[in-house]
């Protein structure tokens, strides 16, 4: 039995493969290379017998991929959404359906390797922070991620429209080197601190609210960027959002 599970974002589509039991993770593609390659990648694996979409990105790419999935593999794909509650974890949200599906498997990733008390924070287009304690999701918060920040200034200042374009492309861990001497380590400099600042001080806040100490659980592509400017320790777990959905299609399934 192949499942293929895809975590389509906003730039990348993240997968996995669950071949008889052994799951694996693999390299995120870049969503405008997806349907350009046929899915040569999801190919290799073998013909998937179910597949399972988790989408955040935008609707016309997905509803393209479901399709060449149909006909090339005859498999209809089943797109997961977010629900009131699901496999022990409680929903926050006063009205479900606004919670990011994303937001929502990224939480049952965590659920089934914590058991504390956790912040998960991905780190994308958006970065979002969720807080769950015994399983019972408190809320989060949304902000923009670095490459939307840099984006901003592209957009809004005609000076740094060209120094903002480089600093979006920046996609690797950035190293620190102290006070700017450029407009290009200005920018990247400034919103990684940003970044940093405002996590730094809403882990203080929120383990004073609640009393607790959270473990810190980053995911997303751009974490690796700002992690070494955060003051706590975290695990950084990149392919949490499909160890949810994994996890969710088993529990479902043993029901």
């Amino acid at each position: 039995m192949y499942k293929l599970f895809l975590d389509i974002g906003n730039s990348y589509l993240k997968w996995a493969s669950v071949i008889d039991g052994d799951y694996q993770c693999f390299e995120p593609l870049v969503m405008t290379e997806v349907l350009k390659d046929e899915l040569a990648a999801f190919k290799a694996q073998g013909v998937p017998d179910e597949v399972y979409i988790s989408n955040v990105g935008k609707a016309d790419a997905v509803d393209a991929l479901k399709l060449l999935i149909q006909e090339q593999f005859q498999v209809f794909p089943i797109v997961l959404s977010t629900q009131k509650q699901c496999c022990g974890l409680v929903n926050g949200y006063d009205d479900f359906s606004q919670l990011g599906v994303d937001r929502w498997f990224a939480m049952q990733g965590a659920l089934g390797i914590y058991k504390e008390p956790c912040l998960i924070i991905d780190a994308g287009t958006a970065l979002t922070i969720d807080a769950v304690i015994e399983s019972q999701h408190k809320g989060g918060f949304i902000v923009p991620g670095l490459a939307t920040m840099r984006q901003s200034l592209s957009l809004s200042t005609a000076d740094l429209a060209d120094y903002s374009e480089r600093a979006i492309s920046e996609d690797n861990e950035s190293p620190f080197e102290g006070l700017a001497t450029n407009t290009h380590s200005a920018i990247l400099g400034g919103t990684l601190y940003m970044t940093a600042a405002f996590l730094n001080q809403l882990i203080v806040d929120l383990n004073a609210q609640f009393a607790t100490q959270f473990k810190l659980v980053l995911t997303g592509g751009e974490a690796v960027q700002f992690g070494n400017l955060l003051d706590y320790d975290f695990d950084y777990v990149p392919d949490l959002v499909l160890q949810g959905m994994v996890n969710v299609e088993e529990s479902v399934k043993k029901v």
